[in-house]
Protein backbone atom coordinates (compact mmCIF):
# COMPACT_ATOMS: atom_id res chain seq x y z
CA UNK A 1 0.00 0.00 0.00
CA UNK A 2 3.17 2.52 1.18
CA UNK A 3 4.37 1.82 -2.40
CA UNK A 4 1.36 2.24 -4.19
CA UNK A 5 0.90 5.58 -2.54
CA UNK A 6 4.63 6.43 -3.24
CA UNK A 7 3.54 5.69 -6.92
CA UNK A 8 0.30 7.28 -7.27
CA UNK A 9 0.42 10.64 -5.62
CA UNK A 10 3.11 12.16 -7.49
CA UNK A 11 1.67 11.71 -10.33
CA UNK A 12 -1.38 13.24 -9.38
CA UNK A 13 0.35 15.91 -8.27
CA UNK A 14 2.16 16.24 -11.81
CA UNK A 15 -1.28 16.17 -13.00
CA UNK A 16 -2.83 18.75 -10.75
CA UNK A 17 0.17 21.40 -11.24
CA UNK A 18 0.00 20.60 -15.14
CA UNK A 19 -3.89 21.75 -15.09
CA UNK A 20 -3.36 24.65 -12.95
CA UNK A 21 -0.36 26.03 -15.26
CA UNK A 22 -3.04 25.34 -18.21
CA UNK A 23 -5.96 27.13 -16.67
CA UNK A 24 -3.94 30.15 -14.46
CA UNK A 25 -3.40 31.79 -17.59
CA UNK A 26 -7.23 31.29 -19.20
CA UNK A 27 -8.64 32.46 -15.34
CA UNK A 28 -5.85 35.32 -15.43
CA UNK A 29 -7.31 36.32 -18.83
CA UNK A 30 -10.99 36.04 -17.61
CA UNK A 31 -10.40 38.62 -14.51
CA UNK A 32 -7.98 41.17 -16.69
CA UNK A 33 -9.70 40.83 -20.02
CA UNK A 34 -6.94 39.96 -22.43
CA UNK A 35 -4.42 37.57 -22.65
CA UNK A 36 -0.52 38.65 -20.35
CA UNK A 37 2.53 38.85 -22.49
CA UNK A 38 5.67 40.74 -21.65
CA UNK A 39 6.29 44.09 -22.15
CA UNK A 40 8.89 43.62 -24.46
CA UNK A 41 6.93 41.08 -26.09
CA UNK A 42 4.39 43.90 -27.69
CA UNK A 43 7.06 46.60 -28.39
CA UNK A 44 6.83 48.40 -25.24
CA UNK A 45 9.16 49.79 -22.69
CA UNK A 46 9.09 47.84 -19.61
CA UNK A 47 11.34 50.36 -17.77
CA UNK A 48 9.29 52.57 -18.77
CA UNK A 49 6.11 51.00 -17.36
CA UNK A 50 7.58 50.43 -14.31
CA UNK A 51 7.26 54.26 -13.67
CA UNK A 52 3.40 54.16 -13.58
CA UNK A 53 2.92 52.38 -10.28
CA UNK A 54 4.72 55.57 -8.60
CA UNK A 55 3.16 58.09 -10.25
CA UNK A 56 -0.40 56.47 -9.23
CA UNK A 57 0.91 55.99 -5.79
CA UNK A 58 1.88 59.80 -4.84
CA UNK A 59 -1.83 60.52 -6.14
CA UNK A 60 -3.06 58.51 -2.73
CA UNK A 61 0.06 59.08 -0.67
CA UNK A 62 -0.53 62.73 -1.36
CA UNK A 63 -4.15 62.29 -0.89
CA UNK A 64 -5.80 62.95 -4.07
CA UNK A 65 -7.49 59.30 -4.46
CA UNK A 66 -7.99 56.88 -2.30
CA UNK A 67 -7.43 54.33 -5.06
CA UNK A 68 -6.83 53.62 -8.74
CA UNK A 69 -5.89 51.20 -11.11
CA UNK A 70 -4.37 51.30 -14.51
CA UNK A 71 -4.16 48.91 -17.30
CA UNK A 72 -2.05 49.09 -20.65
CA UNK A 73 -2.50 46.54 -24.10
CA UNK A 74 -1.37 46.27 -27.07
CA UNK A 75 -1.32 44.22 -29.91
CA UNK A 76 -4.66 42.69 -28.50
CA UNK A 77 -1.95 41.83 -25.33
CA UNK A 78 -2.32 42.81 -21.57
CA UNK A 79 1.24 43.80 -21.03
CA UNK A 80 0.58 46.14 -17.65
CA UNK A 81 -1.63 46.44 -14.83
CA UNK A 82 -0.57 48.42 -11.70
CA UNK A 83 -3.04 49.36 -8.70
CA UNK A 84 -2.30 51.61 -5.81
CA UNK A 85 -4.29 52.36 -2.85
CA UNK A 86 -7.41 51.20 -1.42
CA UNK A 87 -10.90 50.19 -2.86
CA UNK A 88 -13.00 51.32 0.64
CA UNK A 89 -10.32 53.12 2.81
CA UNK A 90 -12.33 52.67 5.83
CA UNK A 91 -12.31 48.60 5.70
CA UNK A 92 -8.85 48.65 4.85
CA UNK A 93 -9.25 47.06 1.77
CA UNK A 94 -7.13 47.24 -1.15
CA UNK A 95 -7.55 48.16 -4.83
CA UNK A 96 -7.78 44.88 -7.39
CA UNK A 97 -7.71 44.55 -10.33
CA UNK A 98 -10.91 43.51 -10.37
CA UNK A 99 -12.80 45.96 -8.89
CA UNK A 100 -16.09 47.43 -10.05
CA UNK A 101 -16.61 50.74 -10.45
CA UNK A 102 -19.64 53.35 -11.83
CA UNK A 103 -18.06 54.22 -15.12
CA UNK A 104 -20.86 56.89 -16.11
CA UNK A 105 -19.70 58.15 -18.67
CA UNK A 106 -18.38 55.69 -20.21
CA UNK A 107 -21.27 53.96 -20.87
CA UNK A 108 -22.28 56.14 -23.60
CA UNK A 109 -19.67 54.76 -26.37
CA UNK A 110 -21.61 51.11 -25.12
CA UNK A 111 -25.04 52.37 -26.27
CA UNK A 112 -23.72 53.53 -29.28
CA UNK A 113 -22.36 50.72 -30.54
CA UNK A 114 -25.63 48.86 -29.89
CA UNK A 115 -27.42 51.27 -31.71
CA UNK A 116 -24.58 50.79 -34.56
CA UNK A 117 -25.13 46.72 -34.26
CA UNK A 118 -28.89 47.78 -34.58
CA UNK A 119 -28.10 49.45 -37.90
CA UNK A 120 -26.06 46.50 -38.94
CA UNK A 121 -29.20 44.50 -38.97
CA UNK A 122 -30.88 46.94 -40.85
CA UNK A 123 -33.23 47.89 -38.15
CA UNK A 124 -32.59 51.39 -38.13
CA UNK A 125 -30.99 54.19 -40.39
CA UNK A 126 -28.38 56.59 -38.59
CA UNK A 127 -30.00 59.45 -40.84
CA UNK A 128 -33.73 58.27 -39.23
CA UNK A 129 -35.42 61.10 -37.44
CA UNK A 130 -35.39 60.50 -33.66
CA UNK A 131 -39.40 61.38 -33.82
CA UNK A 132 -40.15 58.21 -35.77
CA UNK A 133 -39.05 56.08 -32.97
CA UNK A 134 -39.97 58.72 -30.15
CA UNK A 135 -43.25 60.58 -31.24
CA UNK A 136 -42.35 63.17 -29.04
CA UNK A 137 -39.66 64.65 -30.64
CA UNK A 138 -41.22 65.41 -33.47
CA UNK A 139 -42.78 68.78 -31.70
CA UNK A 140 -39.56 69.62 -30.23
CA UNK A 141 -38.49 73.77 -30.44
CA UNK A 142 -35.65 76.00 -30.74
CA UNK A 143 -34.59 78.66 -27.68
CA UNK A 144 -34.74 81.64 -29.62
CA UNK A 145 -34.63 84.17 -26.45
CA UNK A 146 -35.72 85.14 -23.12
CA UNK A 147 -35.39 84.06 -19.94
CA UNK A 148 -35.58 80.47 -18.35
CA UNK A 149 -38.83 81.48 -16.93
CA UNK A 150 -40.07 83.14 -20.59
CA UNK A 151 -38.34 81.41 -23.31
CA UNK A 152 -39.50 81.93 -26.83
CA UNK A 153 -39.27 79.62 -29.12
CA UNK A 154 -39.29 78.69 -33.07
CA UNK A 155 -39.14 75.51 -34.84
CA UNK A 156 -35.66 73.42 -35.53
CA UNK A 157 -34.31 74.04 -39.02
CA UNK A 158 -34.54 70.28 -39.42
CA UNK A 159 -35.35 67.33 -37.38
CA UNK A 160 -33.11 65.35 -35.04
CA UNK A 161 -31.21 62.52 -36.87
CA UNK A 162 -29.54 59.23 -35.02
CA UNK A 163 -26.67 60.46 -35.48
CA UNK A 164 -27.42 63.77 -34.57
CA UNK A 165 -27.44 62.24 -30.98
CA UNK A 166 -24.72 59.92 -31.80
CA UNK A 167 -22.58 63.08 -31.99
CA UNK A 168 -23.88 65.40 -29.45
CA UNK A 169 -24.68 67.73 -32.28
CA UNK A 170 -28.92 67.34 -31.52
CA UNK A 171 -29.35 70.65 -29.90
CA UNK A 172 -29.42 68.62 -26.05
CA UNK A 173 -27.55 69.76 -22.89
CA UNK A 174 -27.29 68.03 -19.78
CA UNK A 175 -28.05 71.36 -17.65
CA UNK A 176 -25.54 71.45 -14.91
CA UNK A 177 -22.19 72.00 -17.12
CA UNK A 178 -23.67 75.24 -18.73
CA UNK A 179 -25.09 78.70 -17.55
CA UNK A 180 -27.54 79.49 -20.60
CA UNK A 181 -31.29 79.85 -19.83
CA UNK A 182 -31.61 76.26 -21.35
CA UNK A 183 -29.37 75.00 -18.98
CA UNK A 184 -31.41 76.46 -16.67
CA UNK A 185 -34.79 74.87 -17.50
CA UNK A 186 -32.96 71.60 -17.48
CA UNK A 187 -31.91 71.83 -13.90
CA UNK A 188 -35.38 73.02 -13.04
CA UNK A 189 -36.93 69.88 -15.07
CA UNK A 190 -35.84 67.07 -12.29
CA UNK A 191 -34.26 65.22 -15.09
CA UNK A 192 -31.97 63.15 -12.85
CA UNK A 193 -34.70 61.38 -10.90
CA UNK A 194 -33.42 57.57 -10.73
CA UNK A 195 -36.91 56.57 -10.72
CA UNK A 196 -38.55 57.33 -13.83
CA UNK A 197 -37.64 55.03 -16.98
CA UNK A 198 -36.07 55.79 -20.02
CA UNK A 199 -39.74 56.50 -21.65
CA UNK A 200 -40.41 59.54 -18.84
CA UNK A 201 -36.80 60.83 -19.32
CA UNK A 202 -36.92 60.88 -23.07
CA UNK A 203 -40.45 62.50 -23.50
CA UNK A 204 -39.57 65.25 -21.07
CA UNK A 205 -36.12 65.70 -22.51
CA UNK A 206 -38.49 66.35 -25.68
CA UNK A 207 -40.83 69.15 -24.13
CA UNK A 208 -37.92 71.15 -23.02
CA UNK A 209 -36.10 73.33 -25.76
CA UNK A 210 -33.29 72.71 -28.09
CA UNK A 211 -30.20 74.78 -27.10
CA UNK A 212 -29.68 75.33 -31.01
CA UNK A 213 -31.05 73.78 -33.80
CA UNK A 214 -29.76 69.82 -35.07
CA UNK A 215 -26.04 69.83 -36.92
CA UNK A 216 -25.07 73.48 -35.83
CA UNK A 217 -23.26 73.16 -32.55
CA UNK A 218 -21.96 70.53 -30.49
CA UNK A 219 -22.65 70.28 -27.17
CA UNK A 220 -22.41 67.22 -24.72
CA UNK A 221 -25.88 66.48 -23.21
CA UNK A 222 -28.09 63.86 -22.57
CA UNK A 223 -28.19 62.28 -26.06
CA UNK A 224 -26.82 59.03 -25.85
CA UNK A 225 -29.89 58.33 -23.33
CA UNK A 226 -32.43 59.19 -25.46
CA UNK A 227 -30.19 56.60 -27.43
CA UNK A 228 -30.77 54.31 -24.93
CA UNK A 229 -34.77 54.78 -25.27
CA UNK A 230 -34.23 54.02 -29.08
CA UNK A 231 -32.74 50.48 -28.49
CA UNK A 232 -35.42 49.80 -26.10
CA UNK A 233 -38.01 50.53 -29.05
CA UNK A 234 -36.07 48.93 -31.92
CA UNK A 235 -35.34 45.96 -30.28
CA UNK A 236 -38.36 45.13 -28.35
CA UNK A 237 -35.79 44.93 -25.12
CA UNK A 238 -35.27 46.84 -22.31
CA UNK A 239 -31.65 48.31 -22.57
CA UNK A 240 -30.35 46.10 -19.75
CA UNK A 241 -31.98 42.79 -21.59
CA UNK A 242 -30.73 44.17 -24.76
CA UNK A 243 -27.27 45.17 -23.80
CA UNK A 244 -26.59 41.66 -22.15
CA UNK A 245 -27.79 39.88 -24.87
CA UNK A 246 -26.00 41.94 -27.97
CA UNK A 247 -22.91 42.90 -26.41
CA UNK A 248 -21.73 41.23 -23.14
CA UNK A 249 -22.66 37.82 -23.33
CA UNK A 250 -20.74 37.55 -26.54
CA UNK A 251 -18.13 39.14 -25.09
CA UNK A 252 -17.50 37.17 -21.82
CA UNK A 253 -18.27 41.22 -19.82
CA UNK A 254 -19.19 39.37 -16.99
CA UNK A 255 -19.44 41.99 -14.32
CA UNK A 256 -20.90 44.44 -16.22
CA UNK A 257 -24.42 45.74 -16.09
CA UNK A 258 -26.65 48.41 -14.54
CA UNK A 259 -27.68 46.80 -11.31
CA UNK A 260 -25.13 45.82 -8.30
CA UNK A 261 -25.21 42.15 -8.55
CA UNK A 262 -24.34 39.20 -5.94
CA UNK A 263 -21.46 38.49 -7.33
CA UNK A 264 -20.07 41.94 -7.23
CA UNK A 265 -20.44 42.01 -3.73
CA UNK A 266 -17.18 42.74 -2.11
CA UNK A 267 -15.74 44.12 -5.56
CA UNK A 268 -17.70 47.68 -5.82
CA UNK A 269 -15.11 50.38 -5.43
CA UNK A 270 -16.11 53.16 -2.81
CA UNK A 271 -16.57 56.44 -3.98
CA UNK A 272 -14.80 59.72 -3.04
CA UNK A 273 -15.63 63.12 -2.89
CA UNK A 274 -13.29 66.44 -1.15
CA UNK A 275 -14.76 66.95 1.87
CA UNK A 276 -14.03 69.89 4.52
CA UNK A 277 -11.16 70.70 4.81
CA UNK A 278 -9.84 69.18 1.61
CA UNK A 279 -9.56 65.39 3.07
CA UNK A 280 -11.40 62.22 1.48
CA UNK A 281 -14.63 61.86 2.15
CA UNK A 282 -16.69 58.46 1.14
CA UNK A 283 -20.17 58.82 -0.57
CA UNK A 284 -22.35 56.00 -0.38
CA UNK A 285 -20.87 52.62 -2.05
CA UNK A 286 -23.20 53.18 -4.76
CA UNK A 287 -23.46 56.83 -4.95
CA UNK A 288 -27.33 56.66 -5.70
CA UNK A 289 -30.17 54.42 -6.56
CA UNK A 290 -29.66 53.61 -10.17
CA UNK A 291 -27.55 50.67 -9.31
CA UNK A 292 -29.93 48.94 -6.95
CA UNK A 293 -33.60 47.21 -7.41
CA UNK A 294 -35.02 50.37 -6.47
CA UNK A 295 -33.79 52.54 -9.29
CA UNK A 296 -35.81 52.13 -12.56
CA UNK A 297 -33.00 54.22 -14.92
CA UNK A 298 -31.25 52.47 -17.50
CA UNK A 299 -28.96 55.23 -18.35
CA UNK A 300 -27.50 54.55 -21.70
CA UNK A 301 -25.29 57.99 -21.01
CA UNK A 302 -24.48 57.26 -17.57
CA UNK A 303 -25.67 54.06 -15.92
CA UNK A 304 -23.05 51.10 -16.16
CA UNK A 305 -20.92 48.94 -13.30
CA UNK A 306 -18.10 47.64 -14.75
CA UNK A 307 -14.39 46.53 -14.26
CA UNK A 308 -11.24 47.17 -15.89
CA UNK A 309 -10.89 44.02 -17.19
CA UNK A 310 -14.36 44.04 -18.98
CA UNK A 311 -14.16 46.99 -20.59
CA UNK A 312 -10.66 45.99 -21.77
CA UNK A 313 -12.62 43.07 -23.86
CA UNK A 314 -15.30 45.99 -25.17
CA UNK A 315 -12.45 48.23 -26.42
CA UNK A 316 -10.07 45.04 -27.81
CA UNK A 317 -13.12 44.14 -29.90
CA UNK A 318 -13.73 47.60 -31.60
CA UNK A 319 -10.08 47.60 -32.06
CA UNK A 320 -9.99 44.78 -33.77
CA UNK A 321 -12.94 46.16 -36.28
CA UNK A 322 -15.94 44.70 -34.04
CA UNK A 323 -14.62 41.23 -33.69
CA UNK A 324 -13.21 39.26 -30.58
CA UNK A 325 -12.27 35.50 -30.07
CA UNK A 326 -14.58 35.02 -32.99
CA UNK A 327 -17.63 36.88 -31.79
CA UNK A 328 -18.92 39.49 -33.95
CA UNK A 329 -20.21 42.32 -32.80
CA UNK A 330 -20.01 45.04 -35.44
CA UNK A 331 -19.28 44.77 -39.05
CA UNK A 332 -15.55 45.88 -39.73
CA UNK A 333 -17.12 49.05 -41.47
CA UNK A 334 -19.43 49.72 -39.00
CA UNK A 335 -16.52 49.83 -36.31
CA UNK A 336 -14.37 51.97 -38.21
CA UNK A 337 -17.03 54.19 -38.48
CA UNK A 338 -17.55 54.16 -34.79
CA UNK A 339 -14.10 55.44 -34.08
CA UNK A 340 -13.81 58.21 -37.06
CA UNK A 341 -14.49 61.81 -36.84
CA UNK A 342 -18.13 62.91 -37.85
CA UNK A 343 -17.81 66.63 -37.06
CA UNK A 344 -17.27 69.09 -40.07
CA UNK A 345 -14.38 71.69 -39.23
CA UNK A 346 -16.25 74.00 -38.36
CA UNK A 347 -17.57 72.40 -35.23
CA UNK A 348 -14.07 71.39 -34.03
CA UNK A 349 -12.42 71.21 -32.02
CA UNK A 350 -14.98 70.52 -29.46
CA UNK A 351 -15.00 72.37 -26.62
CA UNK A 352 -12.79 71.42 -23.73
CA UNK A 353 -13.45 71.24 -20.34
CA UNK A 354 -9.92 71.20 -19.10
CA UNK A 355 -6.31 72.71 -20.63
CA UNK A 356 -5.16 68.85 -20.00
CA UNK A 357 -8.24 67.12 -21.17
CA UNK A 358 -9.12 65.60 -23.95
CA UNK A 359 -5.83 65.85 -25.01
CA UNK A 360 -5.19 68.15 -28.09
CA UNK A 361 -7.81 69.10 -31.09
CA UNK A 362 -11.00 66.64 -31.15
CA UNK A 363 -13.66 66.28 -33.52
CA UNK A 364 -16.30 63.44 -32.09
CA UNK A 365 -16.79 59.88 -33.63
CA UNK A 366 -20.10 57.88 -32.76
CA UNK A 367 -20.07 58.07 -28.52
CA UNK A 368 -16.30 59.44 -27.94
CA UNK A 369 -14.01 61.96 -29.12
CA UNK A 370 -11.47 61.47 -31.60
CA UNK A 371 -8.29 63.44 -31.63
CA UNK A 372 -7.56 65.47 -34.65
CA UNK A 373 -4.03 66.39 -34.08
CA UNK A 374 -0.68 65.17 -32.79
CA UNK A 375 0.91 68.69 -32.14
CA UNK A 376 0.50 68.64 -28.32
CA UNK A 377 2.19 68.59 -24.97
CA UNK A 378 0.53 65.65 -24.50
CA UNK A 379 1.56 62.34 -26.52
CA UNK A 380 -0.67 60.39 -29.08
CA UNK A 381 -1.81 59.64 -32.50
CA UNK A 382 -4.18 60.94 -34.77
CA UNK A 383 -7.64 58.71 -34.98
CA UNK A 384 -7.14 58.20 -31.06
CA UNK A 385 -10.50 57.10 -29.68
CA UNK A 386 -11.56 57.94 -26.05
CA UNK A 387 -14.00 59.35 -23.43
CA UNK A 388 -14.32 59.35 -19.29
CA UNK A 389 -16.36 59.10 -16.60
CA UNK A 390 -17.92 61.44 -13.98
CA UNK A 391 -16.62 59.37 -11.32
CA UNK A 392 -12.75 59.77 -12.85
CA UNK A 393 -12.58 56.59 -15.14
CA UNK A 394 -10.26 56.96 -18.51
CA UNK A 395 -9.95 55.32 -21.19
CA UNK A 396 -8.61 55.73 -25.19
CA UNK A 397 -7.62 53.31 -27.91
CA UNK A 398 -5.04 54.33 -30.47
CA UNK A 399 -5.69 52.59 -33.70
CA UNK A 400 -2.14 53.83 -34.92
CA UNK A 401 -0.61 52.57 -32.38
CA UNK A 402 -2.77 49.30 -31.44
CA UNK A 403 -3.13 49.81 -28.04
CA UNK A 404 -5.28 50.50 -25.52
CA UNK A 405 -5.07 51.85 -22.11
CA UNK A 406 -7.11 52.58 -19.19
CA UNK A 407 -6.57 54.46 -15.83
CA UNK A 408 -9.62 54.05 -13.24
CA UNK A 409 -10.55 55.87 -9.87
CA UNK A 410 -13.59 56.62 -8.44
CA UNK A 411 -13.38 60.54 -7.49
CA UNK A 412 -16.53 62.58 -7.92
CA UNK A 413 -16.41 65.15 -10.24
CA UNK A 414 -13.61 63.94 -12.16
CA UNK A 415 -13.47 67.79 -13.39
CA UNK A 416 -11.30 67.80 -10.72
CA UNK A 417 -9.14 65.16 -11.53
CA UNK A 418 -8.68 65.72 -15.80
CA UNK A 419 -4.64 65.62 -15.09
CA UNK A 420 -4.35 62.11 -13.90
CA UNK A 421 -5.61 60.98 -17.78
CA UNK A 422 -3.20 63.40 -19.24
CA UNK A 423 0.11 62.42 -16.63
CA UNK A 424 -1.15 58.54 -17.27
CA UNK A 425 -0.74 59.50 -21.09
CA UNK A 426 2.91 60.88 -21.09
CA UNK A 427 3.62 57.83 -18.76
CA UNK A 428 2.20 55.28 -21.52
CA UNK A 429 3.53 57.25 -24.72
CA UNK A 430 6.69 56.93 -22.88
CA UNK A 431 6.87 53.36 -22.88
CA UNK A 432 6.45 53.28 -26.50
CA UNK A 433 8.59 55.64 -27.34
CA UNK A 434 11.63 54.98 -24.96
CA UNK A 435 11.28 50.63 -27.25
CA UNK A 436 11.78 52.86 -30.31
CA UNK A 437 14.61 54.56 -29.51
CA UNK A 438 16.30 51.53 -28.22
CA UNK A 439 15.71 49.62 -31.36
CA UNK A 440 17.19 52.44 -33.70
CA UNK A 441 20.65 51.88 -31.43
Amino acid sequence: MSNLHDRIIPRLLHVFRTLLVCLLPTAVAQAQGLPRARPDEVGLSGAALQRIAPALQAYVDSGKLAGVVAVVARHGKLAYVASAGAMNRERGQAMRADAVFRVFSMTKPITSAAVLQLYDQGKLRLDDPVSKYIPAFATVKVYAGGSAAQPTVRDPDRPITIADLLTHTAGLTYGFFGNTPVDSIYRRANLGNPRWTNAELSDSLARLPLLFSPGSAWNYSFAIDVLGRVVEIVSGMPLDRYLESGIFRPLGMRNTGFRATPGMDGHIVTAYHRGPGGTLQADSPLVTVDYTPEGRMLSGGGGLLSTVGDYLRFAQMLLRGGELEGRRILKPETAAVMLRNHLPAALTPIASPSPDWPPGKNGFGYGGAVRLDSATSVPGSPGTFRWAGYGTTFFWIDPKADLIAMVWAQYLPVMEMWRLDAEYQRLVYAAVSETRTAGRR
